[in-house]
């Protein structure tokens, strides 16, 4: 073997299916900015996008930005490619103060705003910040891993990160939602009257609301953050406590962020791209607020994120529709090149198991849930010893299940203790079952940790939430395109290697007409482990 790329490669020795995709990024990317790497499960993108970085690194002297939405799989990477120069980084929430050991470097860092330089807790700031040199290896270093709420954050808020001559984006799938999340505003009337002396009223319409931000609100924050920077110049130390400057600095952060936020919003802002939400609570403790939530996030994909390479490596295992891929987030078509491989398990591994007992929309599921209650029992009673996972989709078919079965093999969990149920499941002797409505992608249930899996109903994207409508609206395909991309990730947790082996089961019987309508979304190697019971 010959490539001039195989000493870069982090592995013995590389399978057919990374030396295609390696070959293919570094041929695309001497023509095209983008590239996009759709591959199955086992494929190893994680091992073709470091030697893409590496090589690209010794022909053209490239730095390289690595950015997952998963945090596990930032540390998955630093674990894997450590050795080869991959350092990470995180907010400064995530490190522990070498100096104060109760709190954290974020909180030690407002404080070193009014510290004397020269003490003790200063130095011991400046020479030994865990976070401050993690932050300054990531910028310096050629090969630097972090979360996407980190980097997008810290490149376009706080200033500390410049673009690099590649960015590699894994979980790519999740881009349209990530940035989503980073441009949207909203605003409470409660927070509002703070700069409002007199005179207050929330607006209750688009176009109101929008003017309203632009010539009365951000002028306000503005303002306000201006006289509050002024004066913390001339706080005195002594005679408040340093819990109420940093509730100071907090405050100052929180709404330089805000303004930011806002001002970008106000520059973009085209009516017919957002969707505005006013929410009523009839509380006076949450006090009414407004939302403006990106219908089409494209417009902003380059300015928030691409910037930071000159060119750009989008890898996942569910792209699905590349095309559709681009339009969503911005890629255009003439300047990226996009390449698909399916997983290289064995198919006969992982067979999903179509058996439908009822069907799981709004209007039947308190009739089906019964059935399926007990083709669940039927289920664990066949892989007794074997540890599962059940995808619920909801809290409130998990909570259904849970509270019929009463089985203290299953392991449910809520929105705060999701990492410590996984844990648990993962390192119980016990042939747990996980129940859960929020685990089909990030999460690696490899080997004995799962050998079956129930998928209760097919998971579309929640048709009360406003956003969801408006963008199945602008886009046909987009409403199956997410309901398709949460199947595969869904089924893609159990059979993490060639040797590994799970059985999925999929239950409801509106399956059956999702898949016929959308079978050219799924991956050849889907529809070949696909049976009918």
């Amino acid at each position: 073997m010959t490539y001039s790329w195989l000493k870069y490669f982090p592995h013995e020795e590389p399978r057919e299916e990374q030396i295609r995709l390696i070959n293919f990024c570094i041929e695309s990317f001497e023509k095209k900015r983008f590239v996009v790497i759709e591959a199955g499960t086992g494929v190893g993108k994680s091992a073709v996008g470091l030697t893409v970085a590496r090589y690209m690194k010794a022909k053209h002297g490239f730095s390289s930005y690595f950015t997952t939405t998963q945090k596990i799989l930032q540390e998955q990477y630093l674990q894997d490619f450590g050795s080869f120069g991959m350092c990470s980084i995180k907010s400064a929430s995530n490190y522990r103060c070498s100096f104060k050991k109760n709190q954290t470097c974020s909180e030690s860092q407002k404080e070193l705003k009014i510290e004397p330089k020269g003490s003790r807790f200063w130095k011991s700031c400046v020479m030994n910040c865990a976070y401050k040199k993690d932050k300054a290896k990531f910028i310096e270093s050629s090969l630097g891993v972090t979360n996407f709420p980190y980097l997008i954050t810290e490149s376009n808020l706080s200033g500390g990160i410049k673009p690099k001559e590649l960015l590699v984006i894994d979980e790519a799938h999740n881009v349209e939602s990530e940035l989503s999340k980073f441009v949207e505003v909203s605003v409470s009337a409660r927070f509002a009257k703070q700069f409002f002396k007199t005179g207050f009223e929330f607006p209750r319409t688009k176009a109101k609301t929008y003017s309203w931000i632009k010539n009365t609100y951000a002028p306000k924050i503005k303002a306000k953050l201006k006289a509050m920077e002024s004066g913390l110049e001339k706080f005195n130390i002594s005679e408040a406590s340093l819990k109420e400057f940093s509730k100071i600095t907090g405050q100052i952060d929180l709404m330089r962020s805000h303004l930011s936020k806002l001002s970008h919003f106000v520059e973009k802002y085209d009516s017919n791209t957002w969707l505005f939400e006013f929410e009523d609570t009839g509380s006076s403790i949450k006090g009414d607020r407004f939302y403006f939530k990106p219908i089409d996030v494209s417009s902003y994909a380059e300015s928030l994120l691409y910037r930071l390479g000159t060119k750009v490596l989008l890898m996942s295992a569910t792209i699905l529709n590349h095309d559709a891929f681009r339009e969503s987030i911005g890629i255009p078509t003439q300047d990226s090149a996009c390449v698909r491989i399916s997983s290289p398990f064995p198919t006969q591994n992982r067979p999903i198991i179509y058996s439908p007992i009822g069907y799981m929309s709004k209007k039947y599921i308190d009739k089906t849930l019964p059935v399926m209650i007990k083709a669940i029992e039927s289920i664990l009673a066949e892989h007794s010893h074997e540890k599962g996972i059940i995808h619920t989709h909801s809290y409130y078919i998990a909570n259904k299940i849970k509270n019929a079965i009463r089985s203290k093999r299953i392991l449910v969990h809520d929105s705060e203790n999701r990492d410590a149920v996984l844990a648990k499941h993962k390192s119980s002797q016990k042939p747990t079952v996980l129940l859960s409505p929020s685990m089909t992608e990030g999460v690696d249930l490899k080997g004995e940790i799962s050998r079956f899996q129930v998928l209760c109903k097919v998971p579309y994207p929640f048709l009360g939430d406003k956003l969801v409508k408006k963008r199945m609206n602008r886009w046909q395909w987009w409403y199956p395109l997410q309901t398709a991309k949460t199947v595969v990730q869904s089924v893609g947790r159990s059979v993490r290697s060639s040797e590994d082996h799970a059985v999925t089961y999929i239950l409801d019987s509106n399956w059956s007409m999702f898949y016929r309508q959308n079978k050219n979304l799924f991956p050849e190697d889907f529809q070949e482990c696909l049976i009918k019971a």
